[in-house]
């Protein structure tokens, strides 16, 4: 049996694990209204389809699944947080354009105000006398929701004044004297060849006028609603306070993450994508399926499937570089596969969701605030979405950092040889267990660091993860040949004291 034979999950398995590892699930009542506030029967068929439906709106790719850009977007338009990228006011005139709106409600996202820039100095360029594009609101600072509009909220939308045939700049409708049919139409088929943002589309009920939808209420003005931006990372700019340097992904990580070839948003491979067969560790080929997971408080047992396989791979080069010694790639895997075997099977539809959970480099948005902050000290570190709320101080601005962005992308082919060899081994039964029932690691040399600024010494490094092992009721596994645990540490909590050595097991395919 070859590996392609394993269904991918689906989109209500996705957002099950999303629920947790996003954080929205505890704010299912409020998505739930942000989604659609008159649906009163909910389950999971009805979140995929009503989550469709808003991407749709919103011009998000409608696959239903409430993953890291859908909920960016989605929380800033159900006013749960608040969007710094959202602080680009359009200007009073310019080129080609004035601002009818009030001061408070033109706030966009700099594309947006871009895009109006470049649709007027196009109109300025054609007719230097005028009349000018007349701007009127988009959004409030930071997004969410604003007074007379249901929309408005993502810095997306616009207000658009149609074209006078008088040459005045003021309000006029469709179906009244002083409206140019000719100039707006010529208006639209700029705003859609603006050049800088798509456009998703436009209200406007003039039956006349081509490239737009009859809408109630759009007599008197067109409502330009523009795609979100690409990559789909809405909160890459600097929020309040010291920020570190913030930048876009490069054009191969946008590649991976427009392509629509490539992997779905939540970053599942395409069967396609996958290895067709397991490779063996000596490099030849093996057509069996994978192996099969047991442990005593796991039943029925885990059978472990293509994605699996993926992201272990992908795990290893997170964690630990993909070319360690086996002994540290195979502590790191059988910690993980301890954990979703005897804590967290029950939370988690696959191992692959569980490792996405629980590993910060497969996070697609970090979920620890102390995480966010070390890794917001490097160049690379993108801000998404809003900021973390207390115990954290304020202003840490929540992310990922881009390596880790593009590694929960990068296809089986381009991983590390090792790391895929650990994983296959790993996944059939094949590798042997260096750390017993441990099921935490983390690297307590740096959390010393983040405590006392600067590192231990062999002696104060024992002694505090002694102390910080015993304050979690977990107890430090002790030196193991081989291991070298400066760089990981690895615990086995108290509870499970009782159970025998290496409770959990691989059975081969």
């Amino acid at each position: 049996m070859t590996l392609l034979t394993e269904a991918p999950l689906t989109a209500v398995e996705r957002n099950r694990a999303y629920a947790d590892t996003l954080g929205w699930g505890a704010r299912l009542s409020d998505v739930r209204r942000a989604l659609n506030p008159r649906r009163t029967a909910w389950d999971g068929a009805a979140l995929v389809t009503e989550t469709r439906k808003w991407q749709s709106r919103t011009g998000l790719p409608a696959d239903g699944v409430l993953g890291p850009t859908t909920w960016a977007y989605l929380k800033v338009s159900a006013g749960l947080y608040t969007d710094p990228v959202i602080a680009a006011q359009f200007p009073v005139q310019g080129p080609g354009c004035y601002a009818g709106g009030p001061p408070d409600r033109r706030f966009a996202r700099p594309e947006t105000v871009r895009a109006l820039l470049a649709t007027a100095r196009g109109w300025h360029a054609a007719r230097p006398g005028g009349p000018r594009i007349g701007i009127l609101e988009i959004s409030l600072r930071g997004g969410g929701p604003i007074s007379r509009h249901g929309s408005h909220r993502l810095g997306l939308d616009v207000d658009i004044r149609p074209v006078r045939s008088d040459g005045h700049e003021g309000p006029t409708e469709w179906n009244q004297p002083g409206y140019s049919q000719s100039l707006t139409q010529e208006l639209v088929d700029r705003l859609h060849g603006n050049g800088v943002l798509p456009v998703h589309f436009i209200l406007f009920n003039d039956p006349g006028i081509r490239g737009v939808r009859k809408w109630e209420g759009h007599d008197n003005h067109l409502h330009v609603r523009f795609r979100p931006p690409a990559p789909a990372w809405p909160s890459s700019a600097r929020g309040p306070g010291p920020q570190p340097a913030v930048r876009s992904p490069s054009p191969p990580a946008l590649a991976a993450l427009t392509s629509s070839k490539g992997p779905s948003e939540d970053g599942a491979t395409p069967p396609d994508r996958l290895p067709a067969t397991v490779p063996s560790p000596s490099g030849g080929r093996r057509t069996d399926a994978l192996g099969t997971l047991v442990a005593p408080r796991s039943a029925p047992p885990y059978r472990f499937t293509p994605d699996d396989l993926l992201w272990t791979a992908r795990f290893l080069v997170g964690e630990t570089g993909g070319h360690r010694n086996e002994v540290e790639q195979a502590a790191v895997v059988w910690a993980m596969l301890n954990r979703y075997g005897l804590l967290t099977r029950a939370r988690y539809p696959s191992f692959h969701a569980f490792l996405r959970a629980y590993s910060t480099p497969l996070q697609p948005v970090l979920r620890s605030w102390r995480a966010t902050r070390r890794a917001s000290r490097n160049g690379d570190f993108i801000a998404i979405g809003g900021v973390f709320g207390p115990p954290a101080p304020p202003g840490v601005q929540m992310g990922q950092r881009q390596r880790y962005l593009e590694l929960q992308r990068l296809p089986w082919e381009r991983l590390p040889a090792a790391a895929r060899s650990i994983a296959v081994r790993a996944l059939t039964g094949a590798l042997a267990n260096p750390v017993g029932n441990a099921t935490e690691f983390g690297s307590t040399r740096v959390y010393f660091h983040d405590r006392y600024g600067r590192y231990p010494s062999q002696a104060e490094w024992q002694q505090f993860t002694e102390r910080f092992a015993a304050g979690r009721s977990w107890t430090w596994l002790g030196p193991v040949p081989g291991l070298n645990q400066l760089g990981n540490t690895f615990f086995v909590q108290n509870r499970l004291a009782s159970l025998a050595p290496r409770a959990v097991r691989v059975l081969p395919p």
